[in-house]
This record gives structure tokens, C-alpha cells and sequence, in this order.
């Protein structure tokens, strides 16, 4: 089983939670901004600055990290990417509901443009790995953190209906590259 192990306090000491899914809203488990060293088992996570998966993000693979200086006291949500971050994929929609034109993409995209898909993505699904999709081209703008499982029949009720303009997956990182 993959889990992300909070600690209170530097060094993995103080009171701690560990969690084994999404969790959108880490007041809910009296951990909101508490983090100040961490451990991941198994599959890699990431964690937001802010509630349901929003703000600067950053990615953990496994292994641990007995403090976290940049991210100490700040995460609020966190999200597991189930089988890794290898051999990424996601299929973005046109329509709602996975209707109309599709597009598959395995690789990052600069522009959605070039594809003939420039603002006009309304779902997604079949995500494998994890991908920033971004509302300007060149991985510029506004961004969003798709992981593996997460189907969107409708971007519109996320402020993302027809926004996304290019998008990347994150490539396959070691503990040593990501921690502080």
C-alpha cells in the first residue's frame, strides 16, 4: 500500500498523520499547514499549498524527508499517483462528458494549437501518471494537476470549460531531485 507520512516537526517527530488517498482538505485530518518532514511508501504524491488541489504544487516520490524547508507548514491538500509516473497518458475531450473531437496526448504539448485543440478542452479522462495543464501556451498562465484516476466529465465547473492550452506530463523523478 502507498502512503504519504506527515510529522509535526522536523526529523519525523511530533504528532503525524499518515494518509493512503486524495485528501483535498487537510483540516479535515488536523493536519492543514502542519507538515514540517515527510515520508512517501510506494507510489509518488503530490502536495498543493492550498485546499482541493490548488496553488504551487510539488512532487514526492518515495522515500523520506526529515525536513522540507520551501513546503514546511504550508501543504493543504495532497494527491497519490497511482502506478507512478511512468508511461503518461491522458485524453482530453472537446465536449462535456467525453463527447465530441478527442485528443490523446502521451508527451507535453506546448500548444494545443498546433493540434487544432487551442481553448477548447471541456473533459478529460483515461489519465496515467500526472500532468500540469496550463491556460497559456508554453506552460504559461494558470495551471491544474491532473493524476492518474482523475476523470472530469465537465472542466466548466472547475473555471476550466475551454481554458487549457498546453500541458506536460511530470517526468519520472528520484526523492534526491525533489527534496530540499
Amino acid at each position: 500500500m502507498s502512503t504519504l507520512e506527515l510529522f509535526e516537526f522536523p526529523g519525523f517527530k511530533g504528532d503525524y498523520e499518515f494518509l493512503d488517498d486524495k485528501n483535498p482538505d487537510l483540516s479535515t485530518v488536523g493536519f492543514d499547514q502542519k507538515a514540517q518532514s515527510l515520508k512517501v511508501i510506494g507510489d509518488p504524491w503530490v502536495v498543493f499549498t492550498d485546499h482541493n488541489y490548488k496553488g504551487d504544487f510539488r512532487i514526492f516520490t518515495e522515500g523520506e524527508c526529515p525536513s522540507i524547508p520551501a513546503w514546511s507548514a504550508k501543504i493543504r491538500s495532497a494527491k497519490i499517483v497511482r502506478g507512478g509516473l511512468y508511461n503518461p497518458e491522458i485524453t482530453l475531450y472537446e465536449g462535456v462528458n467525453y463527447e465530441g473531437k478527442k485528443l490523446p496526448l502521451k508527451k507535453a504539448a506546448t500548444s494545443l494549437k498546433s493540434y487544432g485543440f487551442d481553448d477548447m478542452t471541456s473533459s478529460q479522462k483515461d489519465v496515467k501518471g500526472a500532468w500540469i495543464l496550463y491556460s497559456e501556451d508554453y506552460y504559461k498562465g494558470d495551471h491544474m494537476v491532473a493524476v492518474t484516476g482523475d476523470d472530469i466529465p465537465d472542466y466548466h465547473s472547475l473555471q476550466w470549460g475551454d481554458k487549457v492550452s498546453s500541458l506536460k506530463p511530470f517526468p519520472p523523478v528520484h526523492l534526491d531531485e525533489v527534496s530540499e
